[in-house]
This record gives structure tokens, sequence and C-alpha cells, in this order.
């Protein structure tokens, strides 16, 4: 029987790339003392980038950067293009999901020991990914230029800029010199929307590589497990797991971003003296500063 022409195109993208084979190992990773449900937090954390890069790309096609204009646009957006307010939202509640997986994938992976030998590489390249989640909220947050951004921003810059010896570098370089403006919003736009999102995709491919060479992390009580539970792979129990974990992460975003929305407020003005605080995972430097 002569094959059909999906049969022919997959066979030809198979000889070219080896996508077959990939997938197949893919899904024959092998899971040390079986599926668990503490091994969902990285699918959890693509699921939610994932809705990061969609809404964020919606709002690009509507934002428009500029002192003069962030504002305007990002209220049209919210108030007048219809479903924008929801997309603001789910990229607003969508960050803060991350930084609190992030920070338990980050535990889970310290007490199972995935930062010993000989992982070590690849538990640095997480905790760069983590560095560059907070990275995002810095440079995203100001970026509809209201009031509560444009401050806020200020107080976490000022937090960098404590830093010793290299701080007020960092903080002169993100405001675009000594003073907030338009200067300052181009830079956070650039680092948000390009330079960020390039190093986030450079970062995670490593990271999956590191993943696919070293495996899993094997419990302590692996050797002590049964066979037909130590020999478990990755389809289908622990894809089951994953998925379950990454739509409930979703649909919390979504009810999260239906029921409160994300408040945008009035414009931003340097002569005002808003009582400006960080976002909750900045609070203990701020009060510490």
């Amino acid at each position: 029987m002569k094959p059909s022409f999906a049969e022919r195109l997959n066979a030809w993208l198979d000889e070219r790339t080896g996508l077959r084979d990939a997938l197949r190992r893919a899904l024959d990773t092998a899971l040390p003392g079986g599926p668990r449900w503490r091994y969902v937090f990285g699918s959890v954390l693509l699921a939610l980038v994932g809705v990061e890069v969609i809404t964020g790309l919606a709002m690009l096609t509507v934002y428009a950067p500029g002192a003069q204009t962030a504002w305007a646009s990002t209220f049209y957006l919210q108030h007048v293009l219809p479903w924008g307010g929801i997309v603001r939202a789910m990229h607003h509640w969508a960050s803060h999901a991350l930084v609190v997986t992030v920070g338990a994938h980050t535990l889970q992976v310290l007490v199972a020991g995935g930062h010993r030998r000989p992982r070590e590489v690849n538990w640095w390249i997480g905790l760069a990914l983590a560095g560059l989640i907070l990275g995002f909220a810095i440079t995203g947050f100001p970026l509809a230029w209201d009031q509560r951004g444009y401050w806020v921003s200020r107080v976490e810059t000022g937090i960098m800029g404590s830093v010793p010896v290299l701080g007020p570098y960092i903080q002169r370089f993100l405001q675009g010199g000594n003073q907030y403006g338009t200067l300052t919003l181009t830079r956070f736009f650039t680092l948000h929307t390009f330079v960020l999102p390039a190093l986030m995709a450079l970062f995670v491919g490593v990271h999956l590589a590191l993943f696919r060479k070293h495996g899993v992390t094997p419990p302590a009580n692996a050797a002590e497990a049964p066979a037909d539970e130590s020999s478990a792979r990755w389809w289908p129990s622990q894809a089951v797991r994953d998925a379950l974990a990454a739509l409930v992460a979703v649909g919390l975003v979504v009810g999260i971003a239906r029921a409160k929305g994300v408040w945008l407020d009035a414009p931003a003005d340097a002569q005002s003296n808003y009582p400006a605080r960080p976002e909750w995972f900045f609070m203990p430097l701020s009060q510490l500063l």
C-alpha cells in the first residue's frame, strides 16, 4: 500500500532531523524510584513561561514604549480592547506564579541533591534562570508607566544601587543615566522583550540538554525500590502528572486574573509623593535596606 502524504512527510522530516528518535528517547526517560509529584515543577515552569510568551506577544501588538505613550497604550489594552484586560492580568499573575514555582523547584532540587556532582553545572544554570525570572519581574513592572510601576521600580533599582562597588553602575545603566525618563523605559523594554528572552531561551536549552544527559536525581531509597517501579519511564505515568500540574497552574492563573484583574494606576508623575512599596518577593530586601 502506497504511504500517505503525512507518512511520507513524517519520514522526510525524521530522516533529516531525527525528531522521531529524539521524541522516543524523551518519552523513554528513566525515573529512578518511579514517577513522583515532586518532579512536576519543571513542566509547570515551562507552561507558565508559555503563558507569559503568548500574552506578552499579544500585548506587544498594542503597547507603545515611550514616556508619553506607554500609559495610554496600556489603558487602551486594559479598558478598551476586548479581552485586553484579562490578557494583561494573566501576564501579571503568571509572573507571580513563576516566582513561587521557581522557588519550589529550586528547593526540591536542593533537597533531592541535584546540586551535587555531576549536576553542579545544571544547578548553576537553574539559579541563573531563577535570576532571569526576577529580572523579567523587575523590567516588566514599570512598562505601564503608571504611578505604582514607576515608583516601585525606583525602589527596586535603589536596592540594586545599594550593592557595594557595582551597584551604582548597575543602577545608572538600567536608568539610562542619573534620572528616570524615556531612556529608562526604553532600556527596561529592550531588556524585557529582547535581551532576557534570548538569554532565557539559551539557558533553558542548555538546562534541558544537561537534564537529558544526567537524568533525574535518584532518590535516596531508589536502590530499595521494587524493580518494576525503579525502571519506570516518563511516559505515561509522569507525563500525566506533569500535564495535570501544568493545567492546574494555568487554570489558577486564569481564575485569579478573572477574579482580581490587575490595577492600572494614574500616569507616572515624578513630582508626586507616591508611597511606593516593592513587590512581595523584593520586600525583605527593601526592609533590610
